[in-house]
């Protein structure tokens, strides 16, 4: 992008960002235009605080590792020093837009980080509107592949979560009950499954719990009903080992075959009982298996997790996309990560041409205690080609 083009977007972009933000409330790079030496700074709107703010922290470490790791530790591409500018949106995606706005208009080509699916897809359409690159961090809804040429995921998406999972049925036309809660993400995964599992011949039922519950019996007796081969949970936030809790109590645990997709370490303590019954499905985890990469990734964040990995994963993309085109090339940035295969600390991945999916393989893994502490093993992987959404 030339220096004139990047005075004409200050003037422009306050404008066409308002409808956005309105809305929400309701290697070497090609030669630079600036001189040699000049930051190339990389705008990340994030959660560092609030709900998500877990995850935010994460994509931060992980994109500093993935930084480090992916320029010999020097922190350049081309001779520019790559920095990261961050600014904490709380989990209002007002603020997340308002901030990109802000960065755009100081002349920031890529964005990055975003941990908020909500977020991701209002800055996704705010990416494809001002010309700049999106590498999403930790967001798994699916709606973000396929949703324009500029915008790239850095994680899993709930595709392939699902199709990991539906490897657990004991028979394909199995019967399977998801237990999710009653929300438009909860919905929204049910549905998933659904259509995953039904490509496959199998029956899915589900069993949904309003946010406000807090005596969790009667649907643990709705699945003990229902009599699955295979039990999806979906649960999350304060009420979650109240509701594992009952699952054990109503003798689930020890009746059917359960999954869930593993959450990070510091709230493993949320299975309580079901810990070591379940089996689990995850995209990474601490101790996971790799190879280099991974010992750099583990060097920089010793305790490394899901979105620390998938902030390493968007740090990589970033470096790739700047020495391939270079920093005011938006369009072959692009260009450059579509189709693109690599290796991340967990090992191959590639960009989908097209829709941008970023195919991977899946872990299935299970918890036992060691030393009075849980730890994840792995019990086997599902290759990426066979879980591509």
């Amino acid at each position: 992008m030339s220096h004139r083009r990047k005075a004409h977007r200050r003037a422009s972009v306050l404008a066409s960002a308002i409808a956005l933000v309105t809305l929400a409330a309701c290697g070497s790079p090609s030669p630079a235009k600036a001189g040699d030496g000049e930051p190339i700074r990389i705008g990340v709107p994030t959660s560092l605080t609030g709900a998500f703010g877990t995850y935010g922290r994460m994509i931060r470490a992980g994109l500093e590792a993935g930084l480090h790791c992916s320029t010999d530790g020097t922190n350049q591409v081309g001779g520019r020093p790559v920095e990261f500018v961050y600014a904490d949106d709380g989990g209002d995606a007002a603020k997340a837009l308002a901030s990109a706005t802000g960065m755009v208009g100081d002349g920031v080509d890529i964005l990055a980080g975003t941990v908020s699916s909500g977020i991701a897809v209002k800055l996704a359409a705010f990416a494809e509107q001002q010309d700049v690159l999106l590498i999403t961090g930790a967001p798994g809804i699916d709606e973000l592949t396929g949703v324009n040429s500029h915008t790239f995921r850095a994680s899993r998406q709930a595709r392939q979560e699902a199709a990991a999972m539906s490897t657990l049925l004991p028979q394909t036309s199995g019967k399977t009950v998801v237990l999710a809660q009653d929300y438009s993400f909860g919905q929204k995964y049910v549905s998933t499954i659904t259509d995953v599992f039904g490509a496959r011949g199998a029956q899915v039922q589900p069993v949904l719990v309003p946010l406000d519950a807090r005596e969790f019996t009667p649907y643990a007796r709705q699945i003990t009903e229902a009599d699955p081969d295979l039990l999806i949970v979906v649960y999350y936030g304060d009420s979650a080992p109240a509701m594992w809790q009952a699952l054990a109590q109503q003798g689930v645990l020890d009746s059917t075959t359960v999954a869930s997709v593993l959450v990070e370490k510091a709230n493993w303590a949320i299975y309580g009982p079901a810990a070591e019954k379940t089996t689990f499905v995850s995209h990474y985890y601490p101790g996971a298996p790799g190879g280099d990469l991974n010992t750099c990734l583990t060097e920089q964040v010793p305790d490394a997790d899901l979105s620390t990995h998938d902030g390493f994963v968007a740090a990589q993309m970033i470096v790739h996309a700047l020495s391939t085109a270079g920093p005011d090339d938006v369009t072959g940035m692009a260009k450059a990560l579509d189709g693109w295969s690599f290796d991340a600390p967990k090992g191959p991945m590639t960009i989908r041409a097209g829709d941008h999916a970023l195919l991977q393989d899946m872990y299935v893994t299970s918890l036992s205690r060691q030393g009075g502490e849980l730890v994840a093993t792995p019990r086997g992987v599902v290759p990426g080609t066979e879980i591509a959404p």
